[in-house]
């Protein structure tokens, strides 16, 4: 696998281990691209070293899945070397909950940016390499708008762009979107 051009420095990273069992949802606080390593600070207290991981990034370039190992801890920091990078196909692509709360502040219609004067709160259900699946309890969207999706993990705001391309219907009369991630450069 190439070198990832990306800084994942400052990421949300959603952190499994090898059976999908969530481990944590944190930050990463460092990253060493020549020997292809991130570095966290929280959630892997009870992780034994050589533990095999499954890591999801979500950087400003887009989402990176990786295979990762937990190398050791020295002071509080976990150095874990990643690597098998995961191209799946869109559908096949493994979901991770987030249940987290969002905002939507603005949005593409028809090409055209529009600021919206009172943002729309919305809930992040979960995310994947290639797109997120949001609820909206009040609010119907229709395809093809780009949704800016601004949410806090442990204190970190991100923002994700993403087009909606899928709306389901729920027993409680919320609608949820089926979402593609939107990159600044065009990658998925």
């Amino acid at each position: 696998m190439a070198k990832s051009l990306t800084n994942f420095t400052d990421s949300l990273v959603i952190i499994r281990d090898n059976g999908n069992n969530l481990i944590t949802e944190t930050i990463v606080t460092g990253y060493n691209r020549d020997e292809m390593y991130i570095e966290v600070t929280e959630g892997m207290e009870n992780v034994k070293p050589g533990a095999r991981l499954r890591l999801l990034i979500i950087h400003p370039d887009g989402v990176s899945e990786f295979s990762g190992t937990l190398k050791y801890s020295r002071q509080g920091i976990y150095e874990i070397p990643i690597f098998g990078e995961q191209t799946r196909g869109a559908r096949a692509t493994a979901r991770y909950p987030l249940n987290a709360d969002a905002l939507i502040k603005e949005m593409v219609v028809n090409s055209e940016k529009v600021s919206l004067r009172d943002p729309i709160q919305v809930s992040l259900e979960n995310i994947s390499k290639s797109g997120i699946f949001i609820k909206s309890p009040e609010i119907r969207f229709i395809n093809d708008v780009v949704l800016w999706i601004e949410f806090n993990v442990k204190g970190k705001e991100m923002v994700l762009n993403a087009k909606v391309v899928r709306e389901q219907k729920n027993n409680d009369n919320s609608y949820s979107y089926g979402c593609q991630l939107v990159f600044k450069s065009g990658e998925k």
